[in-house]
């Protein structure tokens, strides 16, 4: 079973995350590099909401704990951040789904399921440079001061405040109904966009990031049968709207050299490759998992092809509809022929071939699973599967 998170700790993050502000972009002064909110003032309020839950997630079992990780992640954030970095914290969330956010007393989450989505290190820059955006610009403070007299926020945060201990499935699902509080943030979203996109591109990032970041995301909404058109973010603008924007805004740059340390990106990614994969089947959201894996097997390095052709079996076999197991089937027996399969290939093609009547080919699938992961931890059922193929008739 998953760790539980606190509720109120979801609703510090989803108060960034969704860059709430109703009022018009603008009209707050932009935060400066190492300014703190007057004592007593409502900024004060909102910040030490802030920290209290950022108390909470240092502690948190989602956290990424890995430095190598962490370190690249910050740099970039850093990068588009600029003298703002010594005012930013950064946590990396193990939770897959798509999100970031820049609270704004500086706290910084990154979710893992964003980092699986990206390609390159330019896309990582033009979401951070967009969460970065609505930090200095004070969004979050133009959100709380209009939406804390209403009902509907006074309601939905004392249910945060005081409900705890709910699963984190629970809480992803609670996340559209407080973002719906702030759908009319459409022009604070449109000036993040530009300030993110301009401290990217000033960093020499590919000005064209964003639009293939984006494009990625409106198919994998448009994949969804059960929320169709649905955007990635409640509160941002819909993606065909943003794309256009970035789309125009990256035509009014020089053509040049553009950044992507797509190399550099790759090295920090692939330990964590597989893990998140599983994690984003854990979802059980089969037909956007479908098309995020297609895409991510489509744009893979030799050395990562076979991984992801391995986890697009996966989410066939677990979503199992119509010809989904012959197509598992075949992605699997495309994954063994590549280079460097995960060993789990072998065992899921075992039992395919095991159920298909096939038991000399299921019992040499599954005697490679052990020979490459002696030491799995369901070695001993698959080693009573093969004693069960060797005693059958």
């Amino acid at each position: 079973m998953r760790p539980r998170l606190p509720l109120r700790t979801i609703a510090a993050v989803m108060l960034a995350t969704a860059g709430i502000g109703i009022a018009s972009a603008g009209t707050v002064a932009h935060l400066r590099p190492g300014e703190r909110p007057a004592a007593g003032s409502t900024e004060a309020e909102l910040w030490y909401a802030m920290d209290q839950a950022e108390k909470e997630i240092r502690q948190s079992p989602y956290l990424v704990r890995d430095p190598a990780l962490q370190a690249y992640v910050e740099g970039v954030v850093c990068k588009v951040a600029g003298p703002y970095c010594r005012d930013l914290r950064v946590y990396i969330v193990d939770i897959p789904v798509f999100n970031a956010s820049m609270a704004p007393n500086g706290a910084t989450l990154v979710f893992t399921g964003a980092l699986l989505r990206m390609r390159d290190e330019a896309e990582l820059a033009v979401v951070m440079g967009h969460e970065f955006a609505h930090y200095k610009a004070r969004h979050s403070l133009e959100g709380w001061n209009s939406a804390k007299r209403t009902t509907a926020f006074l309601n939905t945060f004392g249910l945060i405040t005081f409900v705890a201990g709910v699963p984190i499935a629970g809480n992803i699902a609670m996340l559209g109904g407080i973002s719906s509080l702030f759908k009319q943030s459409r022009d604070n979203e449109r000036e993040a966009d530009r300030i993110g996109f301009e401290a990217a591109t000033a960093q020499g990032y590919d000005p064209q990031a964003g639009v293939r970041l984006w494009e990625r995301l409106r198919r994998e909404e448009k994949a969804d049968r059960t929320h169709k058109d649905r955007a990635v973010f409640a509160s941002h603008p819909q993606s065909e709207e943003r794309i256009a924007d970035i789309r125009a805004a990256a035509a009014t740059l020089a053509p040049g050299p553009a950044t992507t340390n797509l190399e550099t990106f790759r090295a920090a990614m692939r330990p964590f490759q597989e893990k998140w994969l599983e994690a984003e089947l854990s979802r059980r959201t089969y037909d956007t998992t479908l098309q995020v894996l297609t895409e991510l097997r489509q744009d893979a390095p030799p050395e990562s092809k076979a991984l992801y052709t391995f986890y697009l079996g996966e989410a066939h076999r677990r979503r199992n509809r119509g010809d989904d197991k012959a197509k598992a089937a075949a992605l699997y027996a495309e994954a063994l022929s590549l280079p460097q399969p995960p060993a789990a290939a072998w065992r899921e093609q075992g039992m395919l071939l095991r159920e298909q009547g096939d038991q000399a080919s299921a019992l040499a699938a599954l005697r490679r699973y052990l020979e490459a992961a002696p030491d799995a931890g369901d070695a001993a059922l698959v080693r009573h599967y093969i004693t069960k193929l060797e005693t059958t008739p």
